[in-house]
This record gives C-alpha cells, sequence and structure tokens, in this order.
C-alpha cells in the first residue's frame, strides 16, 4: 500500500488520533504513538517551548551589582560571574536605568566597602518575578562599617573572621537587596545581635544622655533593631517597654518614629494602602505630626488619582 502523500513511499502506519495512513515522512512517534503532521504538530510546539526554557534557565544570568567602595564611590553595573576567593572581578558598568556604558572596568576588592547585588539598580523591581532564594547557613549578624553604616541579616555560610569578605543575606526577603558581599578590611566589628545591642548600651551610658541611664532591656532591643532599620521589630520592643513605663515621653517619641519609618517602608515598596495605616495609626496619637500630616495626605491624593509613582523622596526618621 502506497502513502497517499507520497506515492513512491509505501505506508508504514497510521495517526493514533485521526486513522490516517502515511508513509515514515508523513508520521512522527511520541510517547510510543504514532501521529500525522497535524496532531503532532502542537506536540513540536510544546517541546520546541521546553528546550527553549531549559536552555534559558541552563544559561548563567548577569547579576545586577550595586559595587560601594570605602572612598564613597558607587558604580552600577553587570557581572556574570562574582569569586569571592579572587582578588578583583569585572564589571560593565550601566546607568540607573540599566543602560550599558559598553565598557569594562577591573575592580578590586581591596578597594571595596560592599558588593549589593541587586533586583533592579532603581528599587523598584517587579514583584511577579522570582529571584534567587539564598538558605543562609550561618547566624544573624550585625555589621559595623568604617563610615558608621550599619548592616544586618544572616551569613550565607558560617562567619570565619580569618575570611577576607564574606556573604550577608538579608532578613527582609522583600528588600532589594538578593546578597550583600561584605568586604572585611571595611569592616568595624562583627557581632551577634546581643552583642551589638550590649554594645549600644554601654555606648549610650557612656554619652549620659538625659535619660539613657535608665534604659530597660527592651527599650535597648528596640533602640537595636531601629538604628538596623528593622522597625517592626522596633516597635515591637518599644511597646512591650511601654507598658511598664506608660508615662514615658521618651518611649512615646519611639514609637511614633518607629511606626513613621514602617510607613515609609511601605511607600518604597509602593504598598499605600499599608502606609496610609501607619500615618493614620501615629495621627490618632499625635495629631499634631507635621510628618505624618503630609504623608498622608500625599498618599491619598495618590491613591485616589491611581497613581503608581511613591510621593517623592521619602526619608526615613531617626530618634
Amino acid at each position: 500500500m502506497k502513502c497517499p502523500n507520497h506515492p513512491s513511499n509505501d505506508v508504514t502506519g497510521y495517526c493514533s488520533v485521526c486513522g490516517t495512513f502515511g508513509c515514515a515522512e508523513c508520521l512522527s512517534t511520541h510517547d510510543g504513538s504514532l501521529l500525522c503532521r497535524k496532531h503532532y504538530r502542537p506536540i513540536a510546539q510544546k517541546l520546541e517551548e521546553e528546550k527553549k526554557l531549559e536552555g534559558a534557565r541552563r544559561k548563567p544570568s548577569r547579576q545586577r551589582l550595586v559595587v560601594r567602595y570605602q572612598d564613597g564611590r558607587t558604580v552600577y553595573g553587570v557581572c556574570l560571574a562574582l569569586n569571592p576567593k579572587a582578588h578583583d572581578f569585572y564589571l560593565e558598568p550601566v546607568d540607573k536605568d540599566g543602560v550599558s556604558s559598553g565598557k569594562t572596568i577591573e575592580v578590586r576588592f581591596s578597594e571595596l566597602k560592599a558588593v549589593f547585588n541587586v533586583k533592579s539598580f532603581d528599587g523598584n523591581f517587579d514583584k511577579s518575578l522570582r529571584f534567587r532564594d539564598w538558605t543562609p547557613e550561618g547566624g544573624e549578624l550585625v555589621v559595623e562599617f568604617h563610615d558608621g553604616e550599619v548592616v544586618r541579616g544572616y551569613s550565607l555560610h558560617r562567619y570565619d573572621e580569618e575570611e577576607p569578605r564574606f556573604f550577608l543575606i538579608p532578613q527582609d526577603t522583600r528588600s532589594n537587596n538578593i546578597s550583600i558581599l561584605v568586604e572585611g578590611s571595611a569592616v568595624e566589628g562583627v557581632y551577634s545581635p546581643e552583642e551589638y545591642a550590649a554594645k549600644a548600651r554601654e555606648e549610650k551610658a557612656k554619652t549620659k544622655l538625659e535619660g539613657t541611664s535608665d534604659l530597660s532591656q527592651e527599650e535597648t532591643m528596640g533602640d537595636f533593631y531601629f538604628e538596623t532599620r528593622n522597625y517592626s521589630a522596633a516597635l515591637e520592643q518599644y511597646r512591650l517597654a511601654g507598658k511598664r513605663h506608660p508615662q514615658s515621653g521618651r518611649l512615646r517619641k519611639k514609637i511614633l518614629f518607629a511606626q513613621y519609618n514602617i510607613g515609609i517602608q511601605f511607600i518604597k515598596r509602593r504598598e499605600y494602602p499599608q502606609a496610609l495605616e501607619c500615618m493614620e495609626g501615629i495621627l490618632k496619637v499625635d495629631p499634631r505630626n507635621g510628618h505624618a500630616i503630609k504623608k498622608a495626605a500625599q498618599l491619598r491624593r495618590i491613591m485616589e488619582k491611581g497613581a503608581r509613582v511613591a510621593p517623592e523622596s521619602p526619608k526615613e526618621e531617626t530618634v
């Protein structure tokens, strides 16, 4: 029997879906069944798409890096491989919009403060995208740099002070930072949260500032969390301290500062309803709070217009 599409070829079988006879050129095999071109076409397309996706998954991604130098300079760029064991790496500089300079520069670790692997250069990353998740093996650390900046997170591997640099994974997975490579030569000290809280309390006691000599453990921990920008944890500790000292004006002020900064963090993430709730909560306690009044008004206008642009240059407040 000859193939109806190729008269010179013998029939080798028939389509398991429609029963059409065909030769080896007409039929394809999938999962042990013969299929004609019509019924094999969508399967072939799906296989091709899966092949492309698998290739994309295997292709190394270029890391978005914010490189901060010890002399205060900041450079944005992309990098294919960042080896913390090496002395340097190569970076393709870009602007904040991700547009490449077309050049490649050598970056020496010894000149750096830290390298931030970020989700986006401007901080407004697409929340629907999936980014690499790290599972830290080490404990929680507080890193204090020579310039006074403090960052907090979990060490990717068990912290070893003999290593020239180490990775820190932010505690807040909603942060724009995926990981931070800390350069050891730029560090003033590395502490556990308890060690840093004790250090902060000792330093405050030495300053003999008004009201600092009677800080409770809860308030001290609150100050620690506030300084490391973990405002939710700070608020929790301040409220615990407030239950013991309900008449403390200092604690009342700290609670409001923590609430305000939580609101600012919501604004930076464009979570405007939650930010407005924070500002309105402040105004219930302190109706004349100028900062909260201004931000609440801005947020109401933005939500009414359906705008997707955050209030201009929101800044966190310090205690």
